[in-house]
C-alpha cells in the first residue's frame, strides 16, 4: 500500500518552487487542464528539499492552482481533492523527480475521479512525461 501513499513531500509547497516551475518549466494544455512541469536535472537553487529517504530518489511532486473562475468554494475544493487523488493513484507512471503544477481551466468538465484521471493522463501524454 506504500506505493499509493501521498505524503506531504509529494506536494509542491513554497513560493520559490512555484515561481521556478512557472518560469523555467514547460507549459502544456488540454481542454480541461493547463500544466507546467520541470523534469529532473533542471533543478537549481529552487531545490531546497533533500531527496526523500528510502526510495533512493525524489518522487514526483504536484502543486495545484485553482482560481475563483472555476466556481464556488465547494467546487474548487472538490476539484482539488479529485486532482490530488488522481495524482496519487497515477504518480508511479511519472518520471521520478518531476515537478508539476496543475491548473484546472474555468468550466472544466471534471465531475468525478475517472474524469480527473483521464484529464491528468491526457495532459501527461501530451507532455510526454510518463515512464515507458
Amino acid at each position: 500500500m506504500k506505493k499509493f501513499s501521498f505524503p506531504g513531500s509529494a506536494r509542491l509547497r513554497g513560493r520559490k518552487i512555484f515561481e521556478f516551475v512557472f518560469d523555467k518549466g514547460t507549459k502544456v494544455s488540454t481542454r480541461d487542464l493547463v500544466m507546467w512541469f520541470c523534469l529532473p536535472g533542471s533543478e537549481t537553487a529552487a531545490d531546497t528539499r533533500p531527496a526523500s529517504r528510502g526510495s533512493g530518489g525524489r518522487t514526483a511532486e504536484m502543486g495545484l492552482v485553482v482560481s475563483k473562475k472555476t466556481g464556488g468554494a465547494v467546487r474548487r475544493n472538490r476539484l482539488k481533492r479529485l486532482m490530488r487523488e488522481a495524482f496519487r493513484l497515477s504518480k508511479a507512471a511519472l518520471t521520478d523527480g518531476t515537478r508539476i503544477i496543475v491548473y484546472p481551466k474555468a468550466g472544466c468538465g471534471i465531475k468525478n475521479l475517472s474524469d480527473a484521471r483521464n484529464a491528468m493522463n491526457a495532459v501527461w501524454a501530451r507532455a510526454k512525461i510518463k515512464k515507458c
